[in-house]
């Protein structure tokens, strides 16, 4: 069985393709870590992953095992197999550098838009077009009266992890989130690591 490995260093981001019909598990290390994750078509790089398109298509504001991930032109790039948190975020932004600098009154702080900048340069997307994520691990929850509630530590431990099936070919981005100032990723940065095999 074909395994190719890539380890996301936290604070760090890393892009990499993915053949369709291909599995790719996204686990977290230490326990949690947030995993920023973005998908472009390989062939089409004006059509990506929308986090908001794939709320709409299921019907609801969370994504959940046998869910499909749609692309801005409703079609499924992803299929999740297997997820053994059920915690992920489907609705903020990637960190970037006025949310430190708004939120907290730090310039230069490592972040997730710059992280997938550097990453996919190669494939020709800017920092303007990089796409909202969908933010696995992380956890932040909803008031009932539909306000954000504070994020909070995410419940993966060691090891936990996600599978998804990829449906067409595709460039995935991942950004272990550096976010250190809030409980987001626990106030400990680790890494997050991402196999792509041919068979689970």
């Amino acid at each position: 069985m074909e395994n190719q490995e890539i380890v996301i260093t936290g604070g760090t981001g890393r892009a990499f393709p993915i053949k369709s019909g291909k599995y790719l598990i996204v686990t977290d290390v230490e326990g949690k870590q947030v995993a920023d994750f973005i998908a472009v078509n390989l062939n089409n790089n004006e059509e990506y992953l929308s986090t908001a398109h794939t709320r709409s298509m299921n019907g609801r504001v969370t994504v959940q095992k046998g869910d499909m991930l749609y692309s801005n032109f409703r079609h499924a790039l992803l299929e999740i197999v297997e997820d053994t948190v059920g915690v992920h975020d489907t609705l903020y932004p990637c960190c970037d550098p006025m949310r430190y600098k708004l939120d907290f009154g730090v310039d230069g702080h490592q972040n997730c838009r710059e992280n997938f900048t550097h990453a996919l340069k190669e494939y020709g997307i800017d920092y303007w077009r990089v796409p909202d994520p969908f933010n696995i691990f992380q956890n932040s929850p909803l008031n009932p009266d539909g306000t954000f509630g504070p994020s909070t530590e995410p419940k993966s431990k060691a090891g936990d992890y996600v599978v998804f099936r990829a449906l067409t070919d595709l460039i995935i981005g991942i950004s272990a989130c550096p976010q250190d100032m809030t409980p987001l990723n626990g106030f400990h940065i680790t890494d997050i690591k991402a196999n792509i095999v041919d068979h689970l």
